[in-house]
């Protein structure tokens, strides 16, 4: 009697448990939207869960599974999820309707580092973008080339030794190098002494944000499941420390002294001084207190996107140089040209007429995407045009970047890297608007991008015109991605040969 009523509680439980999974698995199908199908508890990502898997690499397994169309119902643990596919949708969510999708609904951890220009949502963002935005205008980038170009010399100086000892040296880091002085004396007005062996305590930080602790990995895949859980705990006091001292430190030395550097941290000393930075509204003002937190979760996005992403761009660009001769040949050839008609200085001028070398950088990011999701959260209802969804406020939206770059649809035979996509003209004329995303776009495109582009070709432009790189014993024509990487990259790496001209 016991053994029957145990299996009838068993069955009772698994049919409640079906119903349930039933009803929560079903509310894109209701819709009329198609997906893939999901599993239990972890919805379609599993494989991210179990870690063979990225994020990017199971979007575009998606995308590329749903590619006739253009919205994909997926499901993030039992929270639904729509992946919008097609450019022109997905230009309604990041400019036409941005009002709705303003919000990244971005779960960050309980730090106060979280309230940064990244993941800040409402008006935090709105005011944090419009104050922060100065550090960024042209006449800056062009007050910053000399100190880029100091960092430029170093790091040819450090290559130049490697190359003389004939030390390989992976390209990547090699790249992480160089971008994270550039950053560190731009944003900071630090020297931070990265052409070296030894590690120092901002490569160490950096070593940490990119490679994060197990309890850390645990906590963000669990919030693929639960998502929002993320919020309930401090993630690191650590990085907390680390970057409320490293500002702290900066505006004790400055104290006193004018503000001669013109950096991130003269604008945020600028702004301290103010007590509050506000923004007007129809009914009334929104403000936000800068103190040292605030200014600490600002130097942590400017500390870390700004140089991990474009030595990643940097690293690729530079493998595809190595496989394709012929372009580098070009790029060669150009950056000979435009030097020479610059009084053999490479200068802000000098790179903005380096039209291939771009093109080179433009395909780079196209096939090896950095930027691969962009996530966003209405915040009404919304029905997308030309289509009978209607969506619910707080619905996440996927934008899938890299399914786009590498849809034959609008990239024919994306697998090969062909600068020539990108010849002056073809990006209005052949590439539809949001087909190609390497920042994002509309308001909340990458704030720094401007700032990225011109660091990565003064880099790229100075290394090419003094050494040509090769492929080498270990280089791999198809490059294998680490599923459990932070950004996207190599799973053994990328070497090439690198030999004076």
């Amino acid at each position: 009697m016991a053994l029957f009523a145990s299996l009838t509680l068993l069955v009772i439980l698994i049919s409640i448990f079906f119903l349930y999974y039933k009803k929560k698995y079903s509310y894109w199908s209701n819709k009329g939207v198609k997906g893939p199908t999901p599993w239990p508890v972890v919805g379609n990502f599993g494989n991210i869960i179990l870690q063979k898997e990225s994020l990017d690499m199971c979007i575009r397994r998606i995308y590329s599974k749903f590619r006739a169309e253009k919205l994909v119902g997926i499901y993030a643990g039992y929270k639904p999820t729509l992946l919008v596919k097609d450019p022109e949708l997905v230009k309604c969510v990041l400019i036409k309707d941005f009002d709705v999708f303003n919000e990244r609904g971005f779960s960050s951890s309980k730090s106060r580092l979280s309230i940064n220009l990244f993941s800040a949502d409402g008006e935090k963002w709105r005011i944090m973008r419009q104050k922060l935005t100065p550090v960024f205008t042209t006449k800056k980038l062009r007050e910053m080339i000399p100190t880029i170009q100091n960092c430029v010399k170093d790091f040819l100086l450090y290559v130049e030794n490697l190359v003389d000892k004939n030390i390989d040296y992976e390209i990547r880091a090699l790249a992480g190098k160089y971008t994270l002085e550039v950053i560190g004396s731009c944003a900071f007005g630090l020297d931070l002494h990265t052409f070296t062996e030894e590690e120092n305590e901002f490569s160490k930080m950096a070593k940490k944000i990119f490679n994060p602790s197990t309890k850390l990995k645990i906590l963000n895949l669990i919030d693929l499941i639960f998502p929002g859980i993320r919020r309930n705990f401090v993630s690191s006091t650590e990085r907390q420390e680390f970057f409320v001292n490293l500002v702290r430190e900066i505006q004790k030395e400055r104290e006193g002294k004018p503000l001669k550097h013109k950096d991130f941290m003269d604008l945020m000393i600028e702004l301290k001084e103010q007590g509050k930075a506000s923004r007007k509204l129809e009914d009334g003002i929104a403000e936000i207190e800068i103190d040292d937190y605030m200014i600490a979760a600002q130097a942590l996005v400017f500390y870390s996107a700004g140089f991990e992403t474009s030595a990643a761009t940097m690293s690729f660009l530079i493998h595809e140089m190595a496989l394709n001769l012929d372009i580098q040949d070009r790029v060669y050839k150009e950056i000979c040209e435009v030097v020479d008609k610059h009084n053999g200085d490479i200068n802000y001028d000098a790179i903005k007429n380096m039209k291939y070398l771009e093109m080179v950088m433009n395909e780079t990011s196209r096939k090896h995407s950095i930027a691969t999701v962009f996530l966003r959260r209405s915040t009404s209802t919304y029905t997308f045009p030309g289509t009978n969804v209607t969506i619910p406020k707080g619905t996440s939206i996927m934008i899938p970047a890299s399914g786009l770059h590498k849809d034959p649809k609008y990239f024919p035979n994306p697998d090969k890297f062909d600068p020539e996509r990108f010849a002056p003209g073809k990006l209005i004329s052949s590439i539809p608007q949001c087909a190609f995303l390497p920042f994002g776009e509309g308001p909340r495109i990458c704030i720094g991008m401007r700032f990225a582009k011109v660091q990565t070709l003064l880099g790229t432009a100075a290394f090419l015109k003094k050494f040509k790189v090769e492929p080498s014993s270990k280089t791999k024509s198809e490059l294998i991605l680490d599923p459990k990487a932070v950004v996207v990259s190599a799973k053994n790496g990328i070497w090439v040969k690198i030999s004076k001209r």
